[in-house]
């Protein structure tokens, strides 16, 4: 039994090895590929983004889902792709569009521990407090990145279930039973956490720099020295998620906000900013409740 449980545990380098030498890893999805082509060249054609999404029904449900909910702050119901598109605009809708195609190119199904609707829920909660939080901040310019920062934050969680089904088996096992938390079960089996994992097809994919960092420290956002300010956002929505216990993912269980939010995001105490939590609750249980797939 001693050596099946030795056999199981990898060092970080062992677990990139094993990444680097996999011939399937998931590569950019076709649909981002063609909505970015097309925003490169026609960026305000509603009726050719609307042909290209349309395409696939599960991604128009999952769209029109987000932009009706409560966190995603729209005054109007949004009934179709192309009235989305039209109140949210062709940049926003590709946003969504690129969170969701590349959170859905990982997407495992029957993996013991992770229960994907609950895994989507919390993404989508993250994705869209985090788009809210940027723009109440004032760093409108940051709340589309965040929105898609805090979608993919747990594409590793997605990475280590699909690649590494028998660590992540024993990860779930050993939180678990109560032995360690589960960023030191991830290191005991993998030698490393899924945010170094989520960063590595995050450089994969070539993404911009902050949303790698807010893959590789959204629950050390102090750790993101270049393009800190996204990689925060997602923090504290991560922490919300917690703090209103609206999701349960185990990986996240005992997560608290970060100590050096009020100075890197300007708030004036840690009074204010508990006070500034405080007010998302009810949208945060509210939209928890209206995701349902």
């Amino acid at each position: 039994m001693e050596n099946e449980k030795d056999s199981l545990i990898l060092t970080g380098e062992d677990t990139f090895n094993i990444l680097l030498d996999i011939k399937n890893l998931p590569s950019i999805p076709k649909v981002m590929l063609e909505v970015q082509a097309l925003l490169r060249n026609e960026s305000h054609n509603t009726v050719k983004l609307a042909g290209i999404v349309g395409k696939d029904q599960g991604l128009t449900t999952k769209i029109l889902m987000i932009a009706n909910s409560p966190l995603y702050g729209l005054q109007r119901k949004v009934s179709s792709l192309e009235f989305a598109i039209m109140l949210l605009g062709v940049n926003e809708v590709a946003n969504i569009v690129t969170a969701l195609s590349l959170a859905e190119t990982i997407k495992v199904d029957n993996i013991k521990g992770l229960n994907f609707m609950e895994f989507w829920k919390h993404s989508m909660l993250v994705g869209t407090a985090a788009k809210d939080i940027a723009k109440r901040l004032g760093f409108f310019d940051l709340s589309g990145d965040a929105f898609v920062g805090g979608m993919l934050h747990d594409l590793g969680i997605q990475l280590t279930a699909r690649y590494f089904p028998k660590q992540f088996g024993k990860i779930i096992e050993t939180v678990n039973n109560g032995e360690v938390s589960f960023k030191d079960a991830e290191e005991k089996y993998l030698g490393l956490s899924h945010q170094e994992i989520g960063g590595f097809i995050s450089r994969r994919w070539n993404l911009p720099p902050h949303l790698i960092n807010s893959l590789m420290f959204h629950h050390n956002p102090y750790g993101a020295m270049d393009s800190p300010i996204v990689p925060y956002i997602v923090h504290i929505a991560d922490c919300m998620t917690q703090e209103f216990e609206v999701t349960n993912v185990l990986w996240d269980k005992g997560l608290e906000f970060d100590k050096t939010i009020e100075n890197v995001l300007k708030f004036e105490s840690e009074e204010k900013f508990k006070e500034f939590v405080a007010e998302y609750e009810t949208m945060f249980k509210e939209t928890a409740d209206s995701l349902v797939l």
